[in-house]
């Protein structure tokens, strides 16, 4: 073992792209959808875009990088990372649109940009793609579609415009997925991000603490995976390949709850499998990403899961990312996986590298979590690829 951890391959399955500003004008027709956003070049930032809504008014300043090829390919270089696998900006896919048409065209305007990604730099670059769930028929054709395109799989918000993943009309487009050996990126958007209940607006307001973001996130993404466990999608799909954002948001951490809650009260699980959701996690083919922030999170979630079962994700180009834009910190993707120590020996110099930690808690000092080196390649880029089927 040496430290740090210098790994040979470094993948990121979390990585998020937005349209370009050239696809402006394509999009104009869909202006009459009111969740609809779409990218124009910035007047006066030649470095920089605005997403805006249909209303013209600008919902966020972005950065080149989120649709440029060679700035996300240098970034790459800067950061040691070998390929990213990019996913549409969850905002961006139109669950919302009640036409099935423009549903579709959408979707394929948001593809094939991101196709152009990986055209320019097809050995850095994998795409995952968008589909229009709520019409499975259209969303199997545009899986078969970019598939053929070279696309490893699809992401799906954890809600469809409010429906449950475990909808009966979803299990079509996960079924294909699985027999298209097409991975699955479950990524929270809407539900507790965009509440319509005028108290819980209030509550969930950006404006108080970020709510929407730092706790409505892992609350989405643990409803969905309580949606894919208890509608049995994953018992009765089990090679069906599900990645969880966000270190599986809060589902890791509330396993046992959910659980002992199924033991307690068995008259409101009737219609759950049979399988715990223990067995669920262990039997059937469940991944997140490491994206958790917290090193003794990752620990309790490398407990849960296994390496064989988390695959490196930064959120680039994102706040929330694994990144810092002022260096502070100094960390980028891979950070923590690549500085967390193994032996004894490397205890000391590894803290060196997470010194905005707390070393002690209520009983004193404390260690870090320890990885060998066969649990981090497997993290930085081995399950990144079984994901993907690769």
């Amino acid at each position: 073992m040496s430290y740090p951890f210098k790994p040979t391959e470094k993948w990121d399955v979390h990585t998020h792209t937005t349209l370009s500003p050239d696809t402006f004008a394509a999009l104009a027709r869909f202006d009459r959808y009111a969740d609809f956003v779409r990218v124009c070049a910035h007047e006066t930032k030649p470095c920089c875009a605005k997403l805006v809504n249909n209303r013209g008014e600008v919902q966020r300043i972005i950065s080149h990088n989120a649709y440029d090829a060679g700035v996300r390919a240098e970034d790459c270089d800067k950061h040691g990372v070998n390929v990213q696998v990019l996913s549409p900006t969850p905002m961006m896919i139109p669950d919302y649109v009640d036409n099935p048409r423009d549903a579709a065209e959408i979707c394929r305007i948001l593809n094939d940009d991101n196709a152009r990604l990986v055209a320019e730099f097809p050995d850095r670059f994998v795409a995952i793609g968008a589909l229009p769930m709520c019409y499975p028929d259209l969303a199997i054709e545009e899986m078969q579609r970019i598939q053929v395109m070279g696309m490893r799989g699809i992401e799906v918000n954890s809600n469809i415009n409010g429906l449950d993943l475990n909808d009966a009309r979803f299990f079509p487009v996960f079924e294909a997925a699985e027999a298209m050996n097409m991975a699955v990126f479950i990524h929270p958007w809407g539900g507790f991000l965009t509440p319509s209940e005028k108290c819980l607006q209030r509550r969930m307001r950006a404006e108080h603490n970020w709510r929407p973001w730092l706790f409505g996130m892992g609350l989405e993404t643990a409803l969905a995976f309580d949606d894919m466990h208890s509608g049995k999608v994953h018992q009765r799909l089990p090679g069906l390949r599900v990645l969880y954002a966000h270190g599986g948001g809060m589902f890791p951490g509330l396993l046992g709850r959910l659980e002992h809650g199924g033991y307690t009260r068995p008259d409101l699980f009737a219609s759950n499998p049979t399988d715990s959701p223990w067995e669920t996690v262990r039997d059937c083919s469940v991944y997140t990403d490491s994206l958790t922030h917290n090193p003794w999170a990752l620990g309790m979630l490398l407990g849960i899961m296994g390496s064989g079962r988390i695959a490196l994700g930064s959120d680039y180009p994102y706040p929330l990312g694994e990144l810092d834009p002022g260096d502070k910190k100094n960390i980028y993707p891979g950070h923590m996986i690549e500085h967390l120590p193994g032996p004894d020996t490397d205890m000391q110099e590894a803290w060196r590298h997470f010194s905005w930690l707390p070393d002690s808690n209520a009983d004193g000092p404390r260690d870090l979590p320890r990885l060998t080196d066969t649990q981090k390649h497997n993290i930085l880029s081995a399950t990144a690829r079984q994901w993907l089927g690769l």
